[in-house]
């Protein structure tokens, strides 16, 4: 059965199986999807609800920031132009936003989520944002992230990141046609978590800035079997 709580600027639901104890249900993983720019919760959520397994709790966060043309964003870019999102490196005031973002994510995590496995995932910007989570003190917690059609943001200092802990588990997708993340900067996410012996699952598909159906079935059975591994 389905019990949930929806807030303006959040849902939270969480799918328990009828013969759970409180103690199952405290130790089942937590999955946080987050939306792209120009998103929001709202339209991430039926996705994020499709490939929670059964007996986790959902966390769909919406970013902080109004986007100047429609939906959210997790970061504000300076420049408008078609290739401010193609730029290599974020500028400082982008970095800002990302770190305010970072604090509002880990007060949700605290709120709403304060024990048990997490993993961690988004399409896009909210992919990026899942990446930043490793550098927060919830980072030992996170048993797997999810990356679709998303970017570096700090590349080297993720590196050094994850070279001070476990190797967990990767999700990664991204398109071969996409034009707002070149596949190119896809694959430096897969390699950097590779470089740290973290476990990858990778889907190149030959679509372009999207989530297709066809791989939404793939990404729910690894999210069961990581559920499986991390229990």
């Amino acid at each position: 059965m389905f019990v949930g709580r929806i807030h303006s600027s959040i849902c939270v639901l969480q799918v328990l199986r009828s013969s759970s104890t409180l103690s199952e249900a405290i130790a089942m993983p937590t999955l946080v999807m987050m939306h792209g720019m120009t998103g929001n919760a709202a339209m991430m959520r039926p996705f994020a609800e499709k490939i929670l397994p059964e007996g986790w709790t959902l966390i769909v966060p919406e970013a902080r920031y109004m986007h100047p043309r429609r939906g959210r964003t997790w970061w504000r870019y300076e420049d408008e132009d078609a290739d401010a999102t193609r730029r290599m490196n974020l500028s400082r005031r982008e970095l800002i936003d990302v770190d305010s973002s970072l604090s509002q994510l880990e007060q949700l995590i605290a709120e709403h989520a304060p024990m048990g496995p997490l993993v961690v995932g988004g399409f896009s910007q909210g992919g990026a944002m899942a990446q930043e989570m490793l550098q927060l003190p919830m980072a030992d917690r996170i048993i797997g992230v999810i990356a679709i059609g998303t970017r570096l943001v700090r590349g080297m200092e993720l590196g050094l990141r994850l070279a001070e802990l476990d190797p967990k588990h990767l999700f990664w997708m991204h398109g071969e046609r996409d034009l707002r993340v070149s596949i190119q900067d896809g694959w430096a996410v897969a390699h950097t978590f590779e470089a740290a012996g973290w476990a990858l699952e990778l889907i190149e598909h030959p679509k372009g800035h999207m989530i297709p159906m066809e791989h939404h079935d793939a990404l729910k059975e690894w999210l069961i079997a990581l559920g499986q591994v991390g229990l």
